[in-house]
Parts: structure tokens; sequence; C-alpha cells
């Protein structure tokens, strides 16, 4: 995952990652990992086995998210199953938010140089109905089906949803 985190930040904002803080976690201290570092040129700092307070920035914020999260599936009554895509989308709308560690400005417009909007977003969890075309039904069937929304995709213009019936996630045009 780092790896292709890597290559999409980089191609993104045009600078190469120099420097990786992270915990003890078994997949930053493996071997291979180290060498990837290593030949790339990326300096690691280690924190201290149970000090989460030497990495405090990212902890915090993960807190925060984490906290995010949890309000989300609590209030919407979803199962801990979309903890995932709940912390994806309390992401996406952290970074178009004003935040002090830039000032006038949201992260995603610091780092893509275009002002976000935010028109499109909509209560993760709500109810959503998406369009079934004409030839996919009879005369009198249900022209929509009922889904749950779980964010906004990153491959195209379109929401992520769950139908719950079928239990398989899909994208709807935004």
């Amino acid at each position: 995952m780092f790896k292709n985190f890597k290559v999409c930040v980089e191609k993104e904002i045009g600078m190469y990652i120099t420097c990786l803080r992270t915990d003890r976690s078994g997949e930053f201290i493996s071997n291979e990992f180290r060498e990837f570092c290593r030949i790339h040129g990326i300096k690691r700092q280690l924190t201290t086995t149970y000090t989460p307070q030497q990495n405090g920035v990212t902890e915090r914020k993960n807190k925060t998210i984490m906290n995010m999260v949890r309000s989300i599936l609590v209030e919407k009554q979803l199962p801990k199953i979309f903890w995932a895509e709940a912390a994806r989308w309390c992401v996406h709308v952290l970074s178009r938010c004003p935040t002090a560690a830039v000032p006038d400005k949201t992260l995603e417009e610091a780092c893509s140089g275009v002002k976000p909007i935010a028109e499109y977003f909509r209560v993760f969890g709500c109810v959503a109905h998406v369009h079934i075309p004409d030839q996919h039904i009879i005369k009198l069937d249900n022209k929509s089906k009922r889904c749950i929304l779980l964010g906004v995709s990153d491959e195209s213009k379109a929401y992520r949803l769950f139908d719950p019936i079928s239990k398989k996630s899909s994208s709807a045009q935004v």
C-alpha cells in the first residue's frame, strides 16, 4: 500500500517523500520495507514503542477521524464493517474543510491549488435511490433501488452506494 501511496502522492504534488515517521508496527519494520525506503532515499524515523505522543500530530488526527467514524456508525446504526468507508468519507470531508495548519485554505486547496466545492456532499449512511434504466425493468417494476450512501468514488464522478439486499457496492452518478 505504501508503494502505491508514494507513487500517487509524488505525482500529484510534484515532490518526493524524503522522510517517514512511523510506529514500530510489523508492516513498517520489515526488511523489505526498510530496503524499499533505502533505495528510494526515504529517511526513516521510528517512534519508541508505546509512545504515541512521539507522533503527536498523526495520532491526534487518527483519533479525530476514528471519533468521527464511531459517531457516524452509531448515529446511522450501521454495522462496524462500514468503518473503512466511513473513515474514507471523514478524510474526504476534513481535507475540504478549513484548518489552522494552512491559513485561509483547505488542505485540498493547498495540495491541488483548486478551491474545493462541497455542494455534492451528502450525509454518510443516508438512504439513496439508484435509478434503474427502463431497459432493465418491466412495466410496473420499481424504477429505483434503495441503497445506503457510503461516500464518493475515487474512479468517477459518482457516489459510492451499498445495496443491503444484494450486499453489493456500486456507484451512481453525482
